[in-house]
């Protein structure tokens, strides 16, 4: 026999209607807390009640369909994203349909319009740089049922990571060790990117330290190491003195084929050259010498910005009750590892004795 409301709602010990609004998306203006949504929907799932979709959106006018806007796929980070970002919406009760944007691309706002199409009931946006969609976010005429990821929007609800922090930590750990070339190896795009701090906090920290910044821009996609190794083998055949003797790369791809790059040309992480990358994916703590990585703090943007956007759409069901744009930032940290060479690390015995730093 299918499982009803009823038996839903007592064996999670709420009212009949607070175990509507969490399975059905109904209930007026009951409000539900994360931790009573969750009870209701483990008991929903134990006894294997499945909501009818097409009564809801009947009833409700909404569809309990989320649109994310991400970049490509073939990068791991937007990968891990949308696995998180559902994740958390399936918790809640809701679906998700998938919208990418491909590398640069500025005239995206078509994008929008198809998940439109799909009558989603709100939108997380991945947001880095000025495209037609974060143009009509600005000029919306009210704060629109979306929550941007990634980059502050004025007007609109916002979970940013403070990544000036992270490479302000990773610059200063480099100094620190004593590395005196520090390079920046990124994408063409990326070394002005209006938005992206990293190539301003990496010349402003070595202004303020007294060194020469040595850029290093490749061709090429951010999201695959095959444009950073074929760079990095470039840096590897400059004369010792010239070359730099660490590298802050792009993200943790790039870190990645920078690594590849070097130790194909026979120069050794960290002894010849050190690493550091960015967004602290899973992949980089598992290489045989394992990459320091600036941590980006991807599940708890995620979660909030899910959270967010929940709440707004709560909001918006009560007429009156609007939310003004709010907007959250998180820190984030260094994850220190071999490959930037800390004596606090235990590193494995270089080859050469009587090699050092270049």
């Amino acid at each position: 026999m299918k499982p009803t409301l009823r038996e839903i709602a007592r064996q999670a010990r709420v009212h009949q209607s607070t175990a509507s609004c969490v399975l059905n998306g109904s209930g007026g203006s009951t409000r539900v807390s994360a931790e009573t949504r969750q009870r209701v929907l483990d008991i929903a799932r134990q006894l294997g009640y499945t909501a009818n979709r097409a009564a809801q959106q009947l009833r409700t006018r909404r569809s309990q369909v989320i649109g994310l806007l991400v970049g490509e796929l073939e990068n791991p980070f937007f990968a891990r994203l949308v696995s998180l970002c559902t994740a958390e919406l399936e918790k809640a009760g809701y679906e998700s349909v998938l919208a990418m944007r491909r590398q640069n691309e500025v005239s995206d706002l078509h994008l929008l319009q198809t998940l439109a199409s799909r009558q989603v009931d709100g939108l997380l946006i991945w947001s880095e740089s000025i495209t037609e969609i974060r143009q009509w976010l600005e000029a919306a005429p009210r704060t629109p049922n979306a929550v941007v990821l990634g980059y502050e929007l004025p007007g609109c609800d916002t979970v940013a990571a403070a990544l000036d922090g992270g490479v302000r930590a990773a610059m200063q750990h480099l100094i620190d060790q004593g590395y005196q070339r520090i390079g920046y190896l990124a994408p063409d795009y990326a070394m002005h990117s209006v938005g992206d701090p990293r190539a301003d906090v990496y010349r402003e920290s070595l202004r303020a330290a007294g060194r020469t910044p040595y850029l290093y821009p490749y061709g090429g996609a951010s999201h695959t190491p095959e444009a950073a190794r074929v760079r990095a083998e470039e840096i590897a055949c400059q004369r010792p003195e010239e070359r730099p003797d660490a590298l802050l790369c792009f993200n943790d791809m790039t870190a990645v084929g920078a690594l590849m790059g070097l130790r194909r040309k026979g120069l050794r992480v960290p002894y010849d050259i050190a690493l550091v990358g960015c967004d602290d994916l899973p992949i980089v703590s598992q290489m045989d010498v394992p990459i320091t990585s600036i941590a980006y703090p991807l599940e708890e943007i995620c979660r909030t910005a899910v959270a967010m956007l929940l709440d707004r759409l709560d909001s918006d069901r009560i007429q009156g009750d609007d939310i003004p744009p709010r907007y959250r930032l998180l820190p984030t940290t260094l994850s220190v590892r071999e490959s930037s060479g800390d004596s606090s690390v235990p590193t494995l015995t270089p080859p050469d004795e009587g090699a050092g730093r270049s």
